[in-house]
């Protein structure tokens, strides 16, 4: 599924979803998709993972308080281990990731199947990018580090 969904944002404006305000057409998109090799229960997981992507359950909670401290469940640090954990603290702690979109970011790698770093990476960018937030290039640069080749 994660090579649906690299695979859909980088080609977002030649697919013509940036005429869409950032949502996907799921019927000519799922042709598309075909074409390009996907099997249809991967795209239509990747659909389900987008739609999760617009985040409206998080929209209702107010934002967190610059000193609230999130405690994480067994379940999600199970699910996001250590590496992602650290990762995503140290973005933060930068300033790279606002405390509202860190529960999108944990939601949306909760979805994700077969968790590494390397996933969450990418994670981390398509909620970034999905909330036009400015991207550092020296974070991009970090957040695709030795991902590249797999994806491209």
């Amino acid at each position: 599924m994660l090579d649906i969904l690299v695979y859909l944002f980088e080609h977002f404006e030649e697919l013509g979803a940036g005429d869409q305000q950032t949502s996907f057409e799921e019927s000519p998109l799922s042709e598309t998709l075909i074409e390009a090799g996907f099997e249809r229960e991967e795209i239509d997981q990747a659909f389900g993972w987008l739609a999760g992507l617009s985040g409206e359950r998080h929209r209702a909670i107010s934002a967190p308080s610059a000193e609230s401290v999130r405690i994480f469940t067994d379940r999600e640090y199970e699910h996001l281990g250590h590496d992602c954990l650290n990762y995503l603290f140290a973005l933060e702690k930068q300033n790279a990731v606002p405390a509202g979109l860190r529960e999108l970011i944990i939601d949306r790698a909760m979805a994700m199947e077969d968790l590494n770093l390397e996933h969450f990476k990418i994670i981390v960018l398509m909620v970034l990018w999905s909330r036009n937030q400015a991207v550092d290039s020296l974070l991009v640069e970090t957040l695709l580090d030795d991902m590249s080749a797999p994806y491209n």
